[in-house]
């Protein structure tokens, strides 16, 4: 996993099933105040977004094609900054 500032980064496309789920799970356990986790996949993860919710964290689908989806992942409550990191 790469870390640069406030910001981690995981590539989990190709991975067989549930692989990218947990490895995208125990990087959110991982993320430390103001740090946020953008996370490559194959598709969209319709079945992490509850998970995600539960364990009280935010997240934004910035880009999805057919064989991509990129997702921004960060603690609820704290300002997300994905437009400004991406517009500027």
């Amino acid at each position: 996993m790469a870390a640069s500032g406030g910001e981690r980064a995981i590539d989990v496309r190709g991975l067989p099933p549930c692989e990218p789920m947990e490895r995208i799970l125990a990087a959110c356990d991982a993320l430390q105040p103001g740090q946020r986790l953008r996370a490559l996949l194959s598709r969209e993860p319709l079945p992490l977004f509850p998970i995600l919710a539960r364990r009280g964290l935010a997240w934004r689908v910035l880009e999805v094609t057919d064989d991509r989806c990129e997702l921004l992942v960060w603690p609820a409550g704290e300002v997300d900054g994905a437009v400004a990191d991406r517009d500027g």
